[in-house]
């Protein structure tokens, strides 16, 4: 199989490249995906094994990218990233090995193995969580979209409380109540919460 290695840290994809020998052929490795994808226009690849978080685009939409133009590619995610939302993501996208990276190189060797023989592998701490109960989306009430908004607008909670009639520590509840919802502890997380639930005006 023809084997393109894809990850921004030149370590793990040396690391991988030595442990990989017959029936497997590196042709290539690259720590920018933009970059692999257009390799991949003009060689023939059979195996694509590549990070998820890398700047340009992530692993899973490489991987969708280049099976337009490979339809047989088979597909191998190594991430750190463990949470079922993105083991789901790449199930669907049509990956068939999903590996945290801190698989032994046992583990690595047997999925890769199992996704030349044409089945799927997914790490057992990955399907322990795919068996959990998906979280349910709490709702917003309409106080807390408004709050949400003024948020992701940067104005302070003085500057929520005068806009929206309330007290700082009302407005302080909301702002714990809208991470809380939101399942994240920072502003960016919750920027991405209002975006992709198109809580954005």
């Amino acid at each position: 199989m023809k084997v393109v290695l894809v990850d921004d840290h030149q370590i793990l994809t040396d690391g991988i490249h030595r442990l990989l020998n017959t029936p497997f052929e590196v042709v290539a490795t690259f720590s920018n995906p933009l970059e692999a994808l257009a390799f991949m226009r003009t060689h023939e690849v059979d195996l694509l094994v590549t990070d998820y978080e890398m700047p340009g685009i992530n692993g899973i939409e490489l991987f969708t990218r280049a099976r337009e133009l490979h339809p047989l590619l088979k597909g191998v995610l190594l991430t750190m990233h463990d949470e079922a939302s993105v083991a789901r993501r790449a199930i669907k996208a049509g990956l068939q090995g999903f590996l945290l990276k801190n698989a032994s190189q046992n583990e690595l060797s047997l999925a890769l193995g199992k996704v030349r023989q044409g089945h799927s592998y997914i790490s057992p701490e990955i399907t322990a969580r795919l068996l959990e109960p998906e979280k349910t989306t709490q709702p917003l009430s309409e106080r807390e979209r408004q709050v949400l908004q003024l948020i992701i607008k940067e104005y302070t909670n003085k500057q929520i409380a005068d806009a929206l009639h309330l007290s700082e520590r009302t407005v302080e509840t909301y702002r714990k109540n809208l991470f809380a919802k939101a399942n994240t502890n920072n502003i960016v997380g919750l920027v991405k919460y209002a975006y992709a639930h198109k809580l954005v005006e």
